[in-house]
């Protein structure tokens, strides 16, 4: 599950510190510990953009064709 670290997450999880995760970066994480994290407020879920970018957009794909 991607999740955005929205504020430093402290302390330890299941042996683990959260020290590890900055403010303001991406991961992805297994879906207990990307719960935890958004539940106790330090991340938010990201939504992948990436696949919306990677989409042709209205027209492009028409240009690219030759008919002639």
């Amino acid at each position: 599950m991607r999740v955005r670290i929205t504020r430093q997450p402290i302390g330890m999880v299941q042996g683990m510190s959260l020290n590890y995760y900055r403010a303001g970066e991406v991961y992805d994480l297994a879906p207990s510990l990307a719960e935890y994290l958004i539940m106790e407020k330090y991340a938010i879920v990201e939504m992948r953009n990436q696949e919306r970018n990677q989409a042709p957009r209205f027209g492009e794909e028409r240009r690219r064709r030759s008919y002639f």
